[in-house]
């Protein structure tokens, strides 16, 4: 590398484009040495060059670092666009004061501005080259790298490292072939990747671990990635995406990954999938990602689908949980698959009734559904005359007395029935409804009165036989059902 001092050094061996790019300098012009909007082939022989459209790097170094006392760079910096640029542009550690605007420039090499500092706008706009790197690059302004391409296919084709951006960096339809390492990287206002296209199949093709985005992170319109996108600790302001542009799952990290607000759908089943893409990572399970993202539905309104996420996360973490059951010992390991299984009724159980306690108000359709359900062997037995007063006093009494077999030929079909409409005893005995008898059966915690007053007899029918043993039956699933509905309730049980 030559570290060209001033323009008599250069001018001697200058080529026709430095000669321009001189004049355009130090009148603060964009210097254009080719058609517009198109970009330099690819050269058959680097070391033959059209005069017109060659730069060597180190001649472009030297105007980018301000020029010399009779060849001095105007505050605009330097613009720069249709060439063709040899050698290797070293920036490392060096102050670029003015503005580096380089439009459809092709490079033979890559570029090096590790620890650059960029006081204004560093553009790389629709230029081919290598690589880029700039680990610990500052710029003032953007960084705009729009319509670039970098081609370093199994190595690092963009490193910016803890990069500090200014402003903006754009990175749409940008094509990185190789590794685009941005692991650190701060920017004040957005990172824009619409339509880029990151490729670097086997490894990370974007890395933007730990990253801070001032504003929005753009990635939309038909991004293409093959490889992985690490966003682990990133965080950003808005994120603007489609969730169809992220890589499968496996190849997404989202852990740690945080936002303020979504712009592009906010239906959970669509985030659902989203999240389902970058929930693991060499098999572990992390839960951030759907925290995040029910917190950032709440909070935009979405009420409903935060909800779903919410519930859908507390069933990924049960299900983690049954996956981690270890016996303590392994004389006990034959254990696992009952555990498993007890683990299974009971999560069911919880998901069924309270939606892990974010819906509580499901244990009450559970309970009406088991007062039906009662209540229609209760009214059977009822009816085939299966029932009689639950007090022993009232079943010596004569009123009742006369129902017995000795003494009434033939028995009547329906004692109780008949006893509680002609007795005088029976008139003002407790009123028997097949629907509170079933609510006093199935609601331990609420006395009706039907219970104390009446029960089944296994002994007159076979719908009193069953249901005799069935209350029981239907008594524990209503202890289980108004236990999880009040744990639900008071918070007891645990959503997540």
């Amino acid at each position: 590398m030559q570290r060209f001092k001033s323009w008599s050094e250069i001018e001697p061996t200058a080529t026709k484009a430095e000669r321009k790019l001189k004049q355009a300098a130090v009148a603060g012009k964009l210097c254009i040495c080719g058609p517009d909007g198109q970009t330099p082939p690819e050269p058959e022989d680097w070391s033959s060059l059209p005069a017109d459209r060659h730069i060597r790097a180190d001649v472009l170094r030297f105007f980018l670092r301000g020029g010399c006392e009779n060849s001095q760079v105007t505050e605009v910096g330097v613009g720069l666009a249709g060439v063709v640029i040899t050698g290797e542009l070293n920036l490392r550690d060096c102050e670029i004061p003015g503005n580096m605007l380089l439009h459809n420039c092709r490079f033979q090499h890559g570029i090096y501005a590790t620890r650059c500092n960029a006081k204004k706008d560093f553009r790389l706009r629709s230029c081919k080259l290598p690589f880029l790197s700039a680990g610990g690059l500052k710029v003032g302004g953007q960084l705009n790298c729009k319509g670039a391409e970098f081609q370093n296919k199994g190595g690092e084709a963009l490193n910016l490292q803890d990069a500090d951006i200014g402003q903006t960096l754009s990175l749409d339809s940008v094509k990185v072939l190789g590794a685009a390492d941005l692991n650190g990287l701060k920017t004040g206002g957005q990172l824009d990747c619409e339509g880029a296209e990151f490729q670097n199949e086997g490894g990370k093709a974007l890395n933007l671990q730990n990253a801070v985005i001032g504003k929005g992170f753009l990635f939309r319109d038909q991004v293409t990635v093959q490889g992985s996108i690490d966003l682990a600790a990133a965080h950003c302001g808005d994120l603007v995406d489609d969730p169809d542009c992220w890589p499968d799952s496996g190849h997404l990290i989202l852990d740690g990954f945080t936002y303020r607000r979504l712009h592009g759908p906010t239906d959970a089943r669509t985030r659902l999938n989203w999240l389902a893409q970058g929930d693991r990572w060499n098999g572990e399970f992390y839960p951030q990602p759907y925290k995040q993202l029910a917190k950032v539905l709440h909070d935009m309104g979405h009420e409903a689908d935060a909800m779903k996420v919410r519930v859908t996360l507390a069933c990924k973490l049960r299900a983690e949980a049954r996956k981690e059951v270890v016996p303590r010992s392994p004389v006990f390991a034959f254990m696992r698959p009952v555990r498993r299984g007890v683990l299974w009724v009971w999560h069911g159980l919880s998901y069924l009734l309270t939606a892990h306690g974010y819906r509580p108000w499901q244990s009450l359709f559970a309970l009406t559904l088991l007062i039906v359900m009662t209540s229609i062997p209760t009214k059977r037995a009822w009816e085939e005359g299966s029932f009689a007063p639950n007090s022993s006093v009232i079943l010596n009494s004569q009123s009742w007395a006369t129902y017995a077999s000795h003494s009434s030929h033939p028995p009547h079909p329906n004692p109780a029935q008949d006893w509680s409409k002609t007795s005088i005893p029976g008139r003002d005995w407790e009123s028997f409804h097949p629907l509170a008898y079933a609510a006093d059966v199935v609601i331990p915690i609420i006395n009706f009165g039907q219970t104390d007053a009446w029960a089944p007899s296994t002994e007159r029918g076979t719908w009193g036989y069953h249901l005799w043993w069935a209350r029981w039956v239907f008594t524990t699933l209503g202890w289980i059902v108004t236990a999880l509905g009040a744990a639900a309730l008071t918070g007891i049980i645990r959503r997540e």
